[in-house]
């Protein structure tokens, strides 16, 4: 299995659902307890584990996502760096469900039309200013940097006016 941002940040969700459950069961196992406080191996059985599985699915789930992030930058700076460049066309936006301060994580599907290559499509994810966000719309044209064996690509910029086909 290939840990790309989107698997990543697919499966902190998970953590944060399943979560709920021993947050629940949290509750549920200091049901009827009288008020005060307790040290840990004097609340109920099902409380501790419930405590222990809720640290550890939150840890869990902290990692996945700022994981996901991490993963997406380090994939922007090996194509930055060892990427050919060309120029390609929106055709598809999406959500991911993901903000950094004020950027939002926005998923595009691409059509990359390389010079002397076979046109390709392929997917990428990337953090865009909420000032931005109306550059990158279907039908726009980009500047990417891609992977020639892989087509993974990352948006470097937008191209203004229309390409060549």
């Amino acid at each position: 299995m290939k840990f790309n941002p989107t698997t990543l940040r697919k499966m902190g969700w998970l953590c944060f659902a399943l979560m709920w459950i021993p947050f629940i069961t949290l509750f549920i196992g200091m049901w009827g307890m009288p008020d005060g406080s307790y040290d840990f191996d004097e609340i109920p059985t099902l409380t501790q584990y419930s405590l222990v599985a809720l640290g550890i699915l939150f840890a869990l789930t902290f990692i996945f996502f700022i994981g996901s992030v991490v993963s997406s930058r380090s994939t922007k700076n090996k194509l930055l760096k060892s990427g050919k460049e060309a120029p390609a066309e929106i055709t598809r936006v999406y959500e991911t469900g993901t903000t950094v301060n004020n950027s939002y994580m926005v998923g595009f599907e691409l059509k990359v039309m390389p010079k002397h290559a076979p046109h390709f499509s392929t997917t990428t994810e990337q953090l865009i200013s909420r000032l931005d966000i109306h550059e990158f719309q279907v039908g726009k044209k980009v500047l990417v940097a891609y992977d020639p064996e892989s087509h993974e690509a990352t948006i470097i910029g937008r191209i203004e006016g229309e390409l060549e086909s």
